[in-house]
């Protein structure tokens, strides 16, 4: 991958705004990121906001133009993200995850999400922005989010965002390259490696149905495929089932 343009701004709504707003009057680069010290509107998956003290955390958005990834199989894409963001930040300390669809776990608490929007041509994805939201050094949350945690309160010390930063788009930019030689199953044995609960049965709430399950695996189109005790198989798509803590 070429390398990155890194575009700092003090303040925007959120940066994958900002950077949809560039796309329309700009060619920009694949590798062009959207830096911002604060998000005053910051967005979560679907209706959801996300919350970031000024100058405390990592806010940014990536531009990537995986044009011969096919649309069915886009959740590749966020695979090979989260994969270069969870080894990015397991040389800080080896205890992160992925959870299902979209979010970086520490035990049960959220240190990070991720937000990726396609813009499909035909068959394939023709870009994509990839919003990326990392607790860094914010000390206190005060916002109706159940579970958030900071690095910092992890390790009790602060860190450099900028030297993460780097780490991490570095690690990104390696399983992106994977991804466009179509190292699919390796991406996929990685990715279930990395995810959390991935062993054991856990309870799972669908509707106002609550049930046991195990993760079987993660299709390349997003769908969460779990399997009962009793050998059944269920499949589910985002927002269709919930881990119950």
């Amino acid at each position: 991958m070429k390398p990155f343009t890194i575009n700092e701004i003090i303040e925007v709504d959120s940066t994958n705004n900002y950077l949809k707003t560039l796309l329309n009057t700009n060619q920009l680069p694949e590798g062009y990121v959207i830096v911002a010290d604060f998000q005053n509107s910051g967005k979560g998956l679907g209706a959801n906001t996300w919350e970031s003290e000024p100058g405390k955390n990592l806010t940014f958005s990536l531009l990537l133009r995986p044009d011969t990834l096919k649309a069915e199989e886009m959740f590749l894409l966020s695979k090979a993200v989260s994969l270069g963001i969870i080894d990015a930040l397991n040389e800080i300390r080896n205890c992160f995850t992925i959870k299902w669809p979209n979010d970086i776990y520490y035990q049960n608490k959220k240190v990070g999400g991720i937000l990726i929007e396609n813009q499909i041509q035909g068959d394939y994805i023709k870009y994509s922005m990839i919003g990326i939201g990392i607790n860094i050094n914010q000390d206190v949350f005060t916002s109706e989010a159940p579970n958030p945690i900071s690095i910092k309160q992890i390790l009790c010390q602060p860190l450099n965002r900028k030297e993460i930063l780097k780490n991490m788009l570095n690690q990104i930019s390696i399983w992106y390259d994977m991804l466009s030689d179509e190292y699919f199953d390796k991406i996929n044995e990685q990715y279930f490696n990395h995810l959390f609960r991935n062993t054991d049965y856990h309870d799972f709430k669908a509707g106002d149905e609550l049930f046991h399950a195990k993760i079987k695996e993660v299709a390349n189109d997003g769908q969460l495929i779990l399997k009962t005790p009793a050998g059944e198989i269920r499949k589910f798509y985002l927002k269709e089932v919930e881990f119950v803590f």
